[in-house]
């Protein structure tokens, strides 16, 4: 029998490893149609090798939860972290065992709302061979193909899945797939070198230069964009040859995008993943005020509308694209402003 794991909430994924086959039954759970999606986040720190690299993951595992609990408004059940030792931090979950993240995901998977998103992520260093990745853990390592057997538990939930390691690309492929979000911090299992692309992704959620639509909020895609941006700029300034080169598929056809776009085909999905749902004064408004939570919903269907013009772009003329998407803006536009000021009107 599969007990959920500690810290577990609905929705809440991670990133897993092992080897063998395994079988669910995925549990249905109501989730209220009012009630908004609640972002849930697992992260694994794996093996660090040396005590600089343990310390070094340690760090960006905790500057990634104070984010999520200061800035983006997570609830300490909502995240759990794996680390390569438990006794390394007292936020720690659990060890970053492949039987653990197994038994992690799948109770996660059982309890997810279904509109519920959910952020996997790896730190530590990875391995490939071939065209095949692995994930650094204590015991078996963590395998795509392994992981993405286990991810079909997740059966109407957004999976973001970030391989912040080293050879990761190998994840892509094997990872990709529908209401799947695959990142890797290199193209292929051949890019071996450290990696500096989770720093850099942790910093768009704890800091402000991430937010480029100034919607007080940080997309995945957002995210992606920043830390490679960052990613470049390090290398340049120290004179390096770049040694690591991000993917993003969210298409599911299995081949990364090194600059995904909200134009698609990568990165329409990515563009509408967020760990906060809203700002948190607007989401309180919504609990007290129906015009605003109304506000909220008619955002969500601009948004859904904007990304279905945006998926249908190739087959419309540039003349009928670009009315029909500047329309759309400008009602957005009104929303949002509407939002930031409950008292105006939302159109004007």
């Amino acid at each position: 029998m599969i007990r959920p794991g500690r810290g577990v909430a609905p929705g809440v994924v991670l990133a897993l490893a092992g080897a063998g086959a395994l079988s669910w039954a995925p549990v249905a759970v109501a989730q209220s149609a009012a009630a908004p999606p609640r972002a849930q986040v697992l992260i694994v720190s794996g093996l660090g090798g040396t005590p600089e690299y343990s310390e070094l993951f340690r760090e960006q595992a905790e500057r990634l939860i104070e984010a999520l609990r200061e800035r983006l408004g997570v609830s300490d059940e909502s995240i759990v972290w794996l680390a390569e030792d438990a006794a390394i931090s007292p936020r720690a979950s659990g060890r970053a065992t492949v039987e653990a993240v197994e038994r992690e995901v799948l109770a996660m998977a059982a309890r997810a709302g279904p509109a519920d998103p959910a952020l996997i992520l790896l730190l530590g260093h990875g391995s490939g061979r071939g065209d095949d990745s692995r994930f650094n853990l204590p015991g078996p390592d963590l395998t795509a193909e392994a992981l993405s057997v286990w991810l079909t538990a997740f059966t109407t939930q957004t999976v973001a899945v970030v391989n912040a390691a080293s050879a990761s690309g190998g994840f892509v492929p094997a990872v990709a797939g529908e209401r799947r979000i695959v990142v890797t911090a290199t193209r292929s299992p051949r890019e071996r070198e450290r990696t500096h692309f989770g720093r850099f992704f942790i910093d768009a959620f704890a800091l402000d230069e991430a937010d480029i639509d100034k919607d007080e909020r940080v997309s995945l895609l957002e995210a992606f964009h920043y830390a490679t941006g960052e990613v470049r700029r390090h290398y340049e300034r120290d004179d390096q040859m770049l040694t690591e080169h991000a993917l993003l598929d969210d298409d599911g056809d299995g081949e990364g995008a090194l600059e995904p776009s909200a134009e698609g085909p990568d990165g329409l999905v990515a563009n509408r993943f967020f760990l906060a749902a809203a700002p948190a004064a607007v989401a309180q408004a919504a609990a007290d005020d129906p015009e605003v939570a109304a506000l909220l919903e008619e955002k969500r269907r601009l948004e859904d509308a904007i990304a279905a013009l945006r998926a249908r772009r190739s087959e419309l003329g540039e003349d009928e694209y670009d009315d029909q998407l500047e329309a759309l803006l400008l009602d957005l536009a009104r929303i949002n402003r509407a939002l930031r000021d409950p008292g105006g009107a939302p159109c004007g």
